[in-house]
Protein backbone atom coordinates (compact mmCIF):
# COMPACT_ATOMS: atom_id res chain seq x y z
CA UNK A 1 0.00 0.00 0.00
CA UNK A 2 1.28 3.28 -0.71
CA UNK A 3 0.54 6.81 1.12
CA UNK A 4 0.30 10.41 -0.47
CA UNK A 5 3.13 11.78 -2.96
CA UNK A 6 4.94 8.76 -3.21
CA UNK A 7 5.63 8.60 0.93
CA UNK A 8 5.24 4.58 1.65
CA UNK A 9 7.13 3.94 4.16
CA UNK A 10 7.31 4.97 7.94
CA UNK A 11 10.82 5.88 9.00
CA UNK A 12 11.71 5.80 12.78
CA UNK A 13 14.06 7.77 14.32
CA UNK A 14 15.41 6.35 17.96
CA UNK A 15 17.88 6.26 20.74
CA UNK A 16 19.79 4.14 18.65
CA UNK A 17 19.35 4.98 15.58
CA UNK A 18 17.04 4.73 12.71
CA UNK A 19 14.56 1.92 11.35
CA UNK A 20 13.02 1.81 7.75
CA UNK A 21 9.27 0.40 8.03
CA UNK A 22 6.31 -0.79 5.44
CA UNK A 23 3.07 -1.71 6.16
CA UNK A 24 1.58 -5.80 4.91
CA UNK A 25 -1.54 -5.86 5.60
CA UNK A 26 -2.50 -4.50 9.13
CA UNK A 27 1.42 -5.13 10.32
CA UNK A 28 4.43 -2.99 10.08
CA UNK A 29 7.22 -4.93 8.72
CA UNK A 30 11.06 -3.50 9.52
CA UNK A 31 13.05 -3.44 6.08
CA UNK A 32 16.13 -1.73 7.37
CA UNK A 33 18.16 -0.32 10.27
CA UNK A 34 21.29 1.59 10.29
CA UNK A 35 22.71 4.75 11.97
CA UNK A 36 22.09 2.19 15.47
CA UNK A 37 25.31 4.20 17.06
CA UNK A 38 23.67 7.25 17.56
CA UNK A 39 21.38 8.95 19.29
CA UNK A 40 19.16 10.34 17.10
CA UNK A 41 17.11 13.69 18.44
CA UNK A 42 14.96 14.79 15.08
CA UNK A 43 14.44 13.86 11.60
CA UNK A 44 12.92 15.38 8.52
CA UNK A 45 11.49 14.18 5.17
CA UNK A 46 12.05 16.74 2.14
CA UNK A 47 8.53 17.57 1.27
CA UNK A 48 9.46 18.17 -2.44
CA UNK A 49 12.04 14.55 -2.53
CA UNK A 50 10.77 12.07 -0.09
CA UNK A 51 14.10 9.66 -0.87
CA UNK A 52 15.69 12.65 0.59
CA UNK A 53 15.51 12.88 4.76
CA UNK A 54 17.72 14.33 7.48
CA UNK A 55 18.63 12.99 11.05
CA UNK A 56 20.03 14.54 13.87
CA UNK A 57 21.75 13.94 16.72
CA UNK A 58 22.88 14.45 20.58
CA UNK A 59 26.36 15.22 20.38
CA UNK A 60 27.31 14.19 16.67
CA UNK A 61 25.75 16.38 14.11
CA UNK A 62 23.56 15.36 11.43
CA UNK A 63 23.23 12.73 8.94
CA UNK A 64 21.33 12.59 5.40
CA UNK A 65 20.26 10.00 2.86
CA UNK A 66 19.61 10.83 -0.73
CA UNK A 67 18.25 7.20 -1.36
CA UNK A 68 15.58 6.61 1.26
CA UNK A 69 18.18 5.30 3.76
CA UNK A 70 20.16 2.79 1.32
CA UNK A 71 23.05 4.65 2.20
CA UNK A 72 23.76 7.83 4.48
CA UNK A 73 26.11 10.49 4.75
CA UNK A 74 27.03 12.75 7.57
CA UNK A 75 27.19 16.62 6.76
CA UNK A 76 30.20 17.48 5.43
CA UNK A 77 31.41 20.23 6.65
CA UNK A 78 29.30 19.69 9.56
CA UNK A 79 26.44 21.47 11.25
CA UNK A 80 28.75 24.46 13.42
CA UNK A 81 26.96 23.16 16.70
CA UNK A 82 26.88 19.60 16.92
CA UNK A 83 24.01 18.91 19.88
CA UNK A 84 20.76 18.80 17.42
CA UNK A 85 17.44 19.00 18.63
CA UNK A 86 15.05 19.80 15.45
CA UNK A 87 15.52 19.70 11.65
CA UNK A 88 13.34 20.93 8.94
CA UNK A 89 13.53 20.22 5.18
CA UNK A 90 12.60 22.67 3.17
CA UNK A 91 13.44 24.81 0.18
CA UNK A 92 15.88 22.04 -1.23
CA UNK A 93 17.63 22.15 2.04
CA UNK A 94 17.45 22.01 5.94
CA UNK A 95 17.41 23.99 8.59
CA UNK A 96 18.56 22.60 12.50
CA UNK A 97 17.77 23.53 15.44
CA UNK A 98 20.64 23.45 18.25
CA UNK A 99 21.68 23.36 22.05
CA UNK A 100 22.55 26.43 23.37
CA UNK A 101 19.46 27.35 21.41
CA UNK A 102 20.26 28.70 17.57
CA UNK A 103 18.80 27.74 14.21
CA UNK A 104 21.74 27.23 11.17
CA UNK A 105 20.14 26.58 7.64
CA UNK A 106 22.25 25.21 4.57
CA UNK A 107 23.36 27.19 2.09
CA UNK A 108 25.87 26.82 -0.81
CA UNK A 109 27.50 23.69 0.57
CA UNK A 110 27.90 25.32 4.30
CA UNK A 111 25.85 26.59 6.87
CA UNK A 112 24.48 29.83 7.81
CA UNK A 113 23.04 30.92 11.41
CA UNK A 114 19.26 32.50 11.08
CA UNK A 115 20.21 34.30 14.12
CA UNK A 116 17.47 35.72 15.19
CA UNK A 117 15.96 32.57 16.91
CA UNK A 118 19.35 32.98 19.13
CA UNK A 119 19.17 36.71 19.57
CA UNK A 120 15.34 36.55 20.62
CA UNK A 121 16.25 33.21 22.93
CA UNK A 122 19.62 34.77 24.64
CA UNK A 123 17.88 34.98 27.76
CA UNK A 124 16.34 32.03 27.74
CA UNK A 125 17.06 28.52 29.82
CA UNK A 126 16.58 24.91 30.13
CA UNK A 127 15.67 24.41 34.23
CA UNK A 128 16.33 20.45 34.38
CA UNK A 129 20.09 21.09 33.12
CA UNK A 130 21.06 24.73 33.29
CA UNK A 131 24.55 24.19 31.62
CA UNK A 132 22.66 22.94 28.55
CA UNK A 133 20.86 26.33 28.59
CA UNK A 134 17.78 26.37 25.88
CA UNK A 135 17.34 24.22 22.66
CA UNK A 136 15.39 25.17 19.33
CA UNK A 137 13.31 22.31 20.22
CA UNK A 138 11.27 22.32 16.99
CA UNK A 139 11.20 24.08 13.69
CA UNK A 140 8.07 24.40 11.14
CA UNK A 141 6.56 26.14 8.08
CA UNK A 142 3.28 27.59 7.28
CA UNK A 143 1.74 25.28 4.66
CA UNK A 144 -0.01 28.31 3.38
CA UNK A 145 3.51 30.36 2.67
CA UNK A 146 6.61 28.34 3.39
CA UNK A 147 8.50 31.62 3.94
CA UNK A 148 6.90 31.62 7.50
CA UNK A 149 8.66 29.72 9.48
CA UNK A 150 8.28 28.61 13.51
CA UNK A 151 11.14 28.00 15.88
CA UNK A 152 10.10 26.70 19.62
CA UNK A 153 12.50 27.26 22.22
CA UNK A 154 12.74 24.62 25.20
CA UNK A 155 11.95 27.17 27.57
CA UNK A 156 11.97 30.25 25.39
CA UNK A 157 8.76 30.74 24.54
CA UNK A 158 8.11 31.07 20.39
CA UNK A 159 9.94 33.14 17.47
CA UNK A 160 8.42 33.72 13.43
CA UNK A 161 10.34 34.82 10.25
CA UNK A 162 7.72 35.97 7.31
CA UNK A 163 10.88 36.62 5.19
CA UNK A 164 12.41 32.66 4.85
CA UNK A 165 14.38 33.09 8.59
CA UNK A 166 16.28 36.55 7.33
CA UNK A 167 14.74 38.07 10.39
CA UNK A 168 12.83 37.15 13.49
CA UNK A 169 10.54 38.27 16.32
CA UNK A 170 8.70 36.61 19.45
CA UNK A 171 5.00 35.49 19.12
CA UNK A 172 4.06 34.86 22.57
CA UNK A 173 0.91 37.29 23.12
CA UNK A 174 -1.19 35.05 25.50
CA UNK A 175 1.46 32.15 25.55
CA UNK A 176 1.12 31.17 29.47
CA UNK A 177 3.89 28.10 28.65
CA UNK A 178 7.27 29.17 27.40
CA UNK A 179 8.11 25.80 27.23
CA UNK A 180 7.74 24.83 23.84
CA UNK A 181 7.56 20.79 22.88
CA UNK A 182 6.19 20.37 19.41
CA UNK A 183 4.35 22.79 16.74
CA UNK A 184 1.59 22.31 14.33
CA UNK A 185 1.17 24.74 11.76
CA UNK A 186 -2.34 23.42 10.66
CA UNK A 187 -2.95 22.12 7.02
CA UNK A 188 -6.36 21.35 6.75
CA UNK A 189 -7.41 24.56 9.18
CA UNK A 190 -5.84 27.67 7.16
CA UNK A 191 -4.37 29.93 9.87
CA UNK A 192 -4.64 27.52 12.96
CA UNK A 193 -1.36 26.85 15.14
CA UNK A 194 -1.34 24.61 17.59
CA UNK A 195 1.55 24.07 20.31
CA UNK A 196 2.38 21.53 22.69
CA UNK A 197 3.85 22.68 25.71
CA UNK A 198 5.76 21.35 29.17
CA UNK A 199 2.69 22.41 31.00
CA UNK A 200 -0.33 23.61 28.60
CA UNK A 201 -1.54 22.96 24.94
CA UNK A 202 -2.79 26.56 23.04
CA UNK A 203 -4.03 26.81 19.94
CA UNK A 204 -3.69 30.59 17.77
CA UNK A 205 -6.25 31.07 15.18
CA UNK A 206 -4.28 33.95 13.41
CA UNK A 207 -1.08 32.27 12.73
CA UNK A 208 0.75 32.96 16.03
CA UNK A 209 -0.99 36.54 16.37
CA UNK A 210 -2.43 35.35 19.90
CA UNK A 211 -2.73 32.21 22.21
CA UNK A 212 -5.22 30.60 23.99
CA UNK A 213 -5.06 28.00 25.85
CA UNK A 214 -6.59 24.34 25.28
CA UNK A 215 -5.33 21.97 27.47
CA UNK A 216 -6.91 18.35 28.06
CA UNK A 217 -7.54 18.81 31.90
CA UNK A 218 -6.59 15.42 33.09
CA UNK A 219 -2.62 15.65 31.66
CA UNK A 220 -0.32 17.83 32.65
CA UNK A 221 2.52 17.45 30.47
CA UNK A 222 2.15 18.24 26.51
CA UNK A 223 4.26 16.10 24.37
CA UNK A 224 3.00 15.96 20.95
CA UNK A 225 0.60 17.56 18.37
CA UNK A 226 -0.72 16.69 14.58
CA UNK A 227 -3.47 16.47 12.75
CA UNK A 228 -4.99 13.92 10.06
CA UNK A 229 -5.82 14.06 6.76
CA UNK A 230 -9.54 14.49 7.99
CA UNK A 231 -8.10 17.77 10.17
CA UNK A 232 -8.28 15.87 13.56
CA UNK A 233 -6.14 17.42 15.51
CA UNK A 234 -4.03 14.77 18.23
CA UNK A 235 -1.84 15.65 21.02
CA UNK A 236 0.15 13.35 22.94
CA UNK A 237 0.33 13.88 26.75
CA UNK A 238 2.10 12.69 30.27
CA UNK A 239 0.67 12.73 33.95
CA UNK A 240 3.82 14.43 35.25
CA UNK A 241 7.30 15.76 33.58
CA UNK A 242 9.85 12.80 32.94
CA UNK A 243 11.50 12.52 35.93
CA UNK A 244 7.97 11.02 37.06
CA UNK A 245 8.24 8.64 34.38
CA UNK A 246 10.61 5.93 36.18
CA UNK A 247 7.49 5.11 38.31
CA UNK A 248 6.21 1.69 37.82
CA UNK A 249 3.70 3.07 35.76
CA UNK A 250 5.63 4.93 33.72
CA UNK A 251 4.67 8.07 31.94
CA UNK A 252 0.70 7.44 32.49
CA UNK A 253 0.52 9.00 29.10
CA UNK A 254 -2.44 9.48 26.94
CA UNK A 255 -3.49 10.09 23.04
CA UNK A 256 -6.56 12.85 22.66
CA UNK A 257 -8.42 14.09 19.74
CA UNK A 258 -10.48 17.11 19.04
CA UNK A 259 -12.57 17.18 16.09
CA UNK A 260 -13.40 20.73 16.80
CA UNK A 261 -9.80 22.51 16.51
CA UNK A 262 -8.93 21.97 20.44
CA UNK A 263 -12.17 23.05 21.83
CA UNK A 264 -12.89 19.76 23.22
CA UNK A 265 -11.06 17.00 23.72
CA UNK A 266 -11.66 12.72 23.45
CA UNK A 267 -9.36 10.22 25.39
CA UNK A 268 -8.43 7.57 22.60
CA UNK A 269 -6.28 5.50 25.08
CA UNK A 270 -4.75 5.89 28.34
CA UNK A 271 -2.21 5.15 31.28
CA UNK A 272 0.40 3.81 28.33
CA UNK A 273 3.51 3.49 29.83
CA UNK A 274 5.45 5.61 27.42
CA UNK A 275 5.41 9.30 26.61
CA UNK A 276 4.03 9.73 23.25
CA UNK A 277 6.45 11.68 21.41
CA UNK A 278 5.63 12.25 17.82
CA UNK A 279 2.77 11.37 15.10
CA UNK A 280 2.36 10.80 11.66
CA UNK A 281 0.21 9.68 9.06
CA UNK A 282 -0.09 5.50 8.82
CA UNK A 283 1.83 4.63 5.36
CA UNK A 284 -1.67 3.73 4.32
CA UNK A 285 -3.40 6.79 5.17
CA UNK A 286 -5.63 5.08 7.06
CA UNK A 287 -5.09 6.36 10.76
CA UNK A 288 -1.85 7.92 12.64
CA UNK A 289 1.16 6.24 13.68
CA UNK A 290 2.50 7.13 17.32
CA UNK A 291 6.01 6.62 18.58
CA UNK A 292 6.45 6.57 22.36
CA UNK A 293 9.54 6.80 24.51
CA UNK A 294 9.29 2.87 25.40
CA UNK A 295 9.46 2.19 21.94
CA UNK A 296 6.30 1.33 20.71
CA UNK A 297 4.76 2.18 17.94
CA UNK A 298 1.02 2.33 18.08
CA UNK A 299 -1.73 3.03 15.24
CA UNK A 300 -4.60 5.43 16.17
CA UNK A 301 -7.80 4.65 13.92
CA UNK A 302 -11.87 4.81 14.64
CA UNK A 303 -11.28 1.65 16.50
CA UNK A 304 -8.93 3.03 18.90
CA UNK A 305 -5.26 2.69 19.57
CA UNK A 306 -2.97 -0.79 19.40
CA UNK A 307 0.22 -1.35 18.87
CA UNK A 308 2.00 -2.53 16.51
CA UNK A 309 5.50 -2.56 17.02
CA UNK A 310 7.22 -3.36 20.70
CA UNK A 311 10.79 -3.59 21.79
CA UNK A 312 12.82 -0.32 20.03
CA UNK A 313 14.51 2.30 21.30
CA UNK A 314 12.96 5.21 23.01
CA UNK A 315 11.53 6.81 19.91
CA UNK A 316 12.06 10.91 18.88
CA UNK A 317 10.53 11.08 15.47
CA UNK A 318 8.25 9.22 13.23
CA UNK A 319 7.77 10.50 9.39
CA UNK A 320 6.36 9.22 6.44
CA UNK A 321 9.08 8.64 3.38
CA UNK A 322 9.85 6.72 0.30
Amino acid sequence: MTGTNGKKALHVATFSGWYRFEQQGKALIQTKRDLSYWTLTCMSVDPEDPKKIFAGTEHSGLFYTEDAGKHWHRADPQVPKMFLYSALALHGGVMVGTVPSAVYRSKNGGWEELEGVRLHSAAANFPPSPELQSRARYLAYDPYDKNRLYAGIEVGGMVLSDDNGRSWEPCNDGLTDMDIHEILASTQHKDMVFLACGESCFRSPDRAGHWEEISPKEHDYGISVAEDKDGVVYVGAARGRPNLWMREEGALSAILRSSDRGATWETVTDNLPGGVMHFCESPDGNGMIAGTSDGTLLLIDDSGARPLVTGLPFVTSVELGA
